[in-house]
């Protein structure tokens, strides 16, 4: 049996930035807020699949699930948690930022049944999270990584390659620091430009990013072959 994610999104709910590269309602073709109604749709869609449910996730993904309204995001967990509590799912997923991380929060993902926390790093640069409008730094992906490990939850961490203002010493440097964090699952995006953003701005005045983009478009899975060997050493 496979293990899969429900996945729901809640596009650009709780960014305090709108960072350089992202268009959410773009990226999910989402634009309405999220119910109730939605995620039992979706479990009931699980359900009748041939799945392992010990090991499998309801999960929301896009926007920054712990900077969302807080009684939204209570919301959201009281109408997922049920389905784990009935054995329809191993736990529930979430990704952030890493400036939306603390005890107060993780208390409250226990309480719920969050198993897994993912962290939107992106890069560990901060010269190019500043480039790209993230509002946090890399020591905010240190500090939130090593809370999420201690409180006893999964780690996953996201990084990009190819952001405006990197290139591929600082990808690799980024990717041998996340390693170092020991996140126990990773996600390696190459970036795209998409439009409505800032990043597709750049691209039209004839910015630099458009020569770095045709040199780079296979970093990523150079940056993923390092991962992989990290993990089978």
């Amino acid at each position: 049996m496979k293990h899969i994610n429900a996945a729901l999104f809640v596009p650009h709910e709780g960014c305090p930035h709108r960072c350089s590269f992202c268009n959410q309602k773009t990226i999910s073709g989402q634009s309405k807020r999220l119910t109730k109604n939605d995620i039992d749709e979706v479990a009931a869609i699980a359900a009748k699949g041939n799945y392992d449910r010990k090991n499998s996730e309801i999960a929301f993904f896009g926007g920054s699930f712990t900077a969302i309204d807080r009684d939204y995001m209570t919301y959201l967990l009281e109408s997922a948690y049920p389905y784990v509590r009935e054995g329809l799912f191993g736990g529930i997923r979430c990704s952030t930022r890493p400036d939306a991380i603390d005890e107060e929060i993780l208390s409250i993902l226990k309480k719920y049944g969050v198993t897994a926390i993912e962290l939107g790093a992106q890069s560990m640069s901060d010269h190019v999270l500043a480039m790209n409008e993230r509002g946090h730094t890399a020591e905010d992906v240190v500090r939130a990584s090593s809370l999420i490990r201690e409180n006893g939850f999964e780690l996953g961490l996201q990084m990009m390659t190819g952001l405006y203002g990197s290139d591929n010493e600082t990808d690799i440097r980024t990717a041998k620091q996340l390693i170092a964090l020991k996140p126990d699952t990773a996600r390696i995006y190459p970036t795209v430009v998409l439009e409505h953003t800032h990043l597709a701005d750049l691209y039209r005045s004839g910015d630099s990013v458009r020569r770095r983009r045709k040199k780079r478009s296979g970093f990523a899975a150079f940056c993923c072959r390092c991962f992989r060997k990290a993990a089978s050493a």
